[in-house]
């Protein structure tokens, strides 16, 4: 049986079965980097961050990554399907771990890109355009330099996401009227 993406999304919003996500990571790529932390929201929840206790190993976080996300039929990512969860793969493969296993995933960085004529894709604009309450957090590159070995610098990436993942949530409520297809 094959759902219309409009029918579906209020049946996976219902049962609390959407879930957005996003990680941070020392890192654009998985083998000279790791992840940091990733932060979850059930739609209709409350965020759930998992976060490594010494950055460069992450090992148990990546273990948490899947077992959290593998609870949910839906996933809803901010350019998660080009960074997120490639990344999240990589760090699976490179800790010995069981990869993880496909869903159904909206990324809100193609269905946007497609459906608004923008002068900037990023989340961060797309939040400020469409006026939200919830607005990216802003890491300044000394943070990102500090963090493996700065506890305030690492307490600072959750935070950024957390705000990453409630900012995707209004995102995707302001916009999930354009989503037609949800693919794997």
């Amino acid at each position: 049986m094959q759902f219309q993406a409009q029918e579906f999304l209020p049946i996976v919003e219902a049962g609390h079965k959407l879930l957005t996500f996003d990680i941070e990571a020392t890192n654009l790529r998985g083998d000279y980097g790791s992840i940091l932390c990733a932060s979850f929201r059930p739609y209709g929840g409350k965020v759930i961050t998992v976060s490594t206790e010494t950055p460069g190993d992450d090992k148990k976080v990546v273990r948490e990554i899947r077992e959290i996300m593998s609870d949910y039929p839906c996933w809803v990512s901010y350019y998660g399907k080009g960074f997120d969860v490639p990344m999240i793969q990589t760090r699976l493969l490179v800790n010995g771990l069981a990869k993880l296993e496909k869903k159904h995933h909206i990324d809100m960085y193609y269905v946007l890109k497609y459906k608004l004529l923008t002068a900037r894709r990023s989340q961060a604009h797309l939040l400020r355009l469409l006026e939200t309450q919830q607005q990216k957090l802003d890491v300044s590159a000394n943070a990102w330099n500090q963090v493996m070995h700065s506890p305030k610098a690492m307490e600072l990436m959750r935070e950024r996401c957390e705000s990453d993942t409630e900012g995707l949530q209004a995102l995707y409520d302001k916009t999930k009227h354009l989503i037609e297809e949800i693919t794997r």
